[in-house]
């Protein structure tokens, strides 16, 4: 072989390695870019996916904050009512009329807790909901045990247990409505609702 077939040879061989370079290189540039290209949308699509979690979140606490606001305020409503009939039927004489506009107001004030008891139903979560219930029904329950004391005394029955039965549902009123105002609170205070 004389000297300028073996120039030829090397610098053939050295074009086709460095096409081969290239070519493996351009390979490995293209492959590293749509890897590169795939890492940036999959973070991107993360981002949208953890910010849509947090404006959802932070919609549902505003949610429920106005629910349970809502509720209270029904609540604080049918409280000043349900005293006031607590003191007329504790003044009512033996066959006095009953306090029938302050009972029908009480049933109206006790029907928009139901209505707003129904909307903390919807927010949840299921702890502040049951709170919510046992409120409900206590503010029912109060109801009953003034309306059968009230019906006592009209007639002038024994009424020293049905009066009984009255202070120990206004307690429990005032317990459900602590154990409700402590649930929201200890909800309002974990970061993670």
């Amino acid at each position: 072989m004389d000297q300028g077939m073996a120039a030829l040879i090397a610098g053939l061989a050295g074009t086709a390695g460095a096409l081969g370079g290239a070519l493996v290189g351009g390979v490995a540039a293209v492959r590293g870019a749509r890897i590169g290209a795939e890492k940036a949308a999959e973070a991107a699509r993360q981002q949208v996916q953890d910010q849509a979690l947090a404006d959802h979140n932070h919609w549902l606490r505003q949610q429920r904050l106005e629910a349970y606001t809502t509720f209270l305020a029904a609540y604080d409503a049918h409280v000043p009512i349900a005293d006031r009939t607590s003191r007329k039927i504790q003044d009512l004489s033996p066959g006095e009329d009953l306090p029938d506009e302050d009972l029908a107001e009480m049933i109206a004030t006790a029907n928009a807790i139901r209505r707003e008891r129904q909307r903390v139903k919807l927010v949840g979560p299921d702890a502040i909901h049951s709170k919510a219930m046992n409120l409900e029904e206590t503010v029912w329950n109060y109801r009953y045990a003034l309306v059968t004391l009230a019906e006592a005394l009209q007639g002038a029955m024994p009424t020293e247990d049905l009066a009984e039965t009255e202070r120990e549902e206004r307690r429990a009123l005032a317990m459900a409505h602590d154990s409700f105002v402590r649930a929201v609170g200890a909800l309002i205070e974990d970061r993670r609702t």
